[in-house]
């Protein structure tokens, strides 16, 4: 992956799809007088989650519960935490939140709540991923993790032989990784292919503020218990406890999007070409799940409708559950899949299946086929 050798989508015949799929949606908007952007149920949504996360840490250092007061705070901010990040960080950082580029960037700013980079995860999440969804050494998402293959075209190694037995175990350290390293080797890889364009002032401010944010998460969640009297071993234990709880969430929400049985992995020609429109590639790499679960879609931010999200990633959330007959009933129409898992529970499964089918060496048919 490096900025010279950028993938492009030609479609040959020149497909009418998403210029009628637009029309449709913007009309849909238009007919009922609605912005694309957050509504009050929105704003409301910010204001609990984002309680549910900075309240319960409140109460750790007030009240210094014992043992069990201390672990259900621990997991209840790790779930916050990842709600945080599907339901307001996402939407604020794809410009969704609002239709002013200053609120978006001051929600957008709640990434570093969660100890994390908003350059970065912009860069790897909006242009990296969002473009070149599902093709092997440029989205990122896809890239093979120590001991997990995530994509049909990297080497098969023997440890991935059970990666479907331990791939939630590894989810777990996802955003403990990112709070750690993931942020500095990000930016100086960035750096190296050319992707972060800015003169080396330019770059230090990124990294100043990459440092920065490190620090101040690190004296929040460290420096306040044991200030006030907390161990080090129980915050610890909890900021672990924490980070696992929001690592397995947000990674497997996100993965169950594109890592099943259903996607496709397409790779482009000796000249970089994808032969296909971007928005039908879109929809041959991308899956919803579980539509109907109104809980699970105000948790995860909508994310259970990434189909209408990757077309349109610049909508709030909150408008997918109404655009989706509109998108289906028009791929229907041009013959293009809509891919949908009806459950939570098929969505995980065909996850965990794609793990073991990616996860073993090809048979010899295979090989000569």
């Amino acid at each position: 992956m490096t900025a010279k050798n950028a993938i492009r989508f030609v479609s040959k015949d020149k497909n009418q799809f998403f210029i009628t799929l637009k029309e449709r949606v913007d009309a849909h908007f238009r007919e009922r007088g609605h912005s694309i952007h957050a509504n009050s149920s929105v704003f409301l949504k910010t204001i609990i989650l984002m309680s549910a996360y900075v309240l319960p840490f409140v109460a750790l250092i007030v009240f210094k519960p014992l043992f069990w007061g201390a672990f259900f705070i621990w997991v209840l901010m790790g779930i916050a935490k990842a709600g945080v990040g599907m339901s307001i960080m996402h939407d604020a950082n794809h410009g969704a939140f609002s239709s002013n580029t200053r609120v978006n960037d001051f929600i957008g700013y709640s990434i570093n709540m969660l100890g994390a980079s908003g350059f970065n995860w912009k860069m790897q999440h909006n242009v990296l991923h969002h473009n070149f969804t599902n093709i092997v050494h440029h989205d990122e998402d896809i890239d093979d993790k120590v001991i997990l293959r995530l994509s049909p075209h990297t080497e098969v190694k023997k440890v991935h032989r059970f990666q479907w037995v331990f791939a939630m175990l590894v989810y777990s350290i996802v955003t403990l990784y990112w709070f750690v390293a993931k942020d500095f080797l990000q930016y100086a890889r960035y750096v190296r292919l050319g992707i972060i364009k800015q003169d080396r002032k330019g770059r230090n401010v990124i990294l100043t503020k990459i440092i920065a944010v490190k620090l101040g998460y690190t004296l929040v969640f460290f420096g306040l218990p044991m200030y006030f009297g907390i161990p080090f071993i129980q915050v610890f234990g909890g900021f672990l406890l924490m980070h696992a709880i929001a690592g397995m969430v947000l990674t497997t929400i996100f993965q169950l999007a594109h890592t099943v049985e259903e996607t496709s992995h397409p790779v482009p020609n000796v000249e970089g070409i994808i032969e296909n429109d971007w928005a039908i590639h879109q929809m041959n790499t991308t899956v919803n799940f579980s539509p109907r679960n109104k809980m699970l879609s105000w948790y995860v931010g909508g994310l259970n409708f990434q189909v209408e999200h990757h077309l349109f990633p610049r909508m709030c959330h909150v408008h997918y559950p109404g655009i989706a007959p509109i998108v289906k009933k028009t791929a229907q129409e041009f013959g293009i899949p809509y891919l949908e898992h009806k459950t939570f529970g098929k969505a995980v499964g065909s996850h965990i299946a794609t793990l073991r089918r990616f996860g073993k060496f090809p048979d010899l048919d295979e090989v000569m086929g």
